[in-house]
């Protein structure tokens, strides 16, 4: 895919974490399937974080002001009744309740990917690093003191701060409002990296904010046969990792 970005201008990446940093969705089943709910739950991978999602996306759209981990909690337990564990006689409510807030508390511990830590330190040595996420801001220190130590972000934004999580537009004004007032860095400056086409990169084009797709090759925020998902999402640019982002940055900037 052609490179349009001009990396040599760009003072600032926005990023997405969980799901581009982290892997959202093997934490998510893990942490799912190690409670008592794990039996119970369908095995096909795909099956179950679609489910999740359902559940979770409905939830924040009730609820843009519960923090992340409290949402997924809800959505778990959401899931549960409409799997009728307790109606079928398989758990107690209570059971129900220990699962989904062992699970809910759970976010900080997902892992990091193999290439994140390296590739978002040499990132920073060229712009500012700033997170735009739906998780809450006690969930994320555990994954800042965890699976990204190491990694040095000038600003944090979250949904908690927020009110709303993404693909709300709101996330994503507060994003280019902040960034310019606490850093000075223009609309046209900043790129936002992420891997959730849904919830990501919908609203950036939107928005007119250039955005790298960063393909983890997730089920979550990525609808299945999009034909020309570059035209419908506006990702300038598509890579596997952000090692390989890392690359293309350097790239530019010994041509330059």
């Amino acid at each position: 895919m052609a490179n349009s970005i001009p990396w040599t201008q760009i003072k600032a990446l926005s990023f997405d974490i969980y799901g581009t940093f982290t892997d959202w969705e093997n934490g998510i089943a893990k942490a799912a399937r190690a409670t008592a709910l794990g039996p119970y739950l369908p095995k096909d991978h795909r099956e179950l974080m679609l489910s999740i999602e359902r559940h979770d996306t409905t939830v924040q759209r009730e609820y843009p002001t519960w923090k992340q981990r409290d949402i997924i909690a809800e959505g778990l337990r959401r899931y549960a009744k409409e799997l009728k564990v307790v109606e079928n006689g398989h758990l107690t409510q209570d059971q129900i309740e220990d699962a989904v807030k062992s699970y809910g508390g759970k976010i900080g511990t997902y892992p990091a990917f193999e290439d994140t830590v390296a590739g978002v330190q040499k990132l920073g040595k060229r712009y500012k690093l700033i997170p735009l996420s739906n998780v809450d801001k006690q969930s994320f220190q555990v994954t800042l003191d965890g699976p990204l130590k190491g990694i040095d972000f000038d600003a944090i934004y979250t949904a908690e701060d927020i009110g709303s999580y993404k693909p709300d537009l709101k996330n994503f004004h507060y994003l280019l409002e902040h960034v310019k007032s606490d850093f000075g860095v223009e609309k046209d400056q900043l790129v936002h990296v992420a891997q959730s086409l849904f919830h990501d990169h919908g609203p950036a084009k939107q928005l007119g904010l250039q955005s790298v797709w960063v393909d983890r090759k997730g089920i979550m925020g990525n609808p299945d046969a999009v034909e020309n998902p570059q035209e419908r999402f506006g990702y300038k640019l598509k890579v596997d990792t952000l090692g390989e982002l890392a690359e293309i940055v350097e790239e530019a900037f010994s041509k330059a």
